[in-house]
């Protein structure tokens, strides 16, 4: 006897599979252990799922950029005001397709561009919508090579503040 589940998050599911479970061994002790192990075993294998949406360069093009002049500080900034289709999807898991630029010697710190190294946003004269900063997640750091296309899933966050980093940022990022 398998019993449908239903999955709604991934808490709710291992707790709904562990109530339904007890619900189960309490009608039918000798319950199948090809059902127990369904049980079991769902949940489990969805946990690792994650449920990244699409993510367009022509969605990170909803803000706009002010350059702002700090006379206390002595420098001037970018100053980024969202607009509000890119705000819905702040800290959402989400992956996109760019192009890989290394912000560092040594290769550490890449960017994902929307366009190619000659006419990124550092070299080519495009808008800092058209970049995002790769936070890579440890377990799946590698070198790249500049320029390499590949899409990248993880959460999105917005920089309103933080003038040493980009406007937008991808948190434990990881190849999709």
């Amino acid at each position: 006897m398998l019993l449908p589940l239903t999955l709604i998050t991934t808490e709710a599911a291992i707790k709904n599979t562990a109530i339904l479970l007890l619900k189960l061994l309490h009608k039918n002790p000798a319950a199948d252990l090809k059902s127990i192990i369904t049980f079991l075993f769902f949940p489990a294998c969805i946990a690792g799922l994650r449920a990244q949406t699409a993510l367009t360069w022509a969605e990170l093009a909803d803000v706009s950029v002010e350059e702002v002049h700090s006379a206390e500080d002595f420098i001037t900034y970018n100053q980024a005001d969202f607009g509000s289709h890119i705000i819905t999807r702040a800290d959402s898991e989400v992956y996109i397709t760019g192009y890989l630029i290394p912000i560092d010697a040594m290769g550490l710190t890449y960017a994902l561009s929307r366009n190619p190294n000659a006419s990124c946003f550092f070299c080519g004269g495009a808008g800092p919508e058209t970049v995002l900063l790769l936070r890579i997640a440890p377990s799946s750091y590698k070198r790249y090579k500049t320029d390499e296309r590949l899409t990248f899933a993880g959460t999105l966050r917005l920089n309103e503040n933080d003038l040493n980093s980009f406007i937008y940022v991808l948190e434990g990022a990881e190849e999709y």
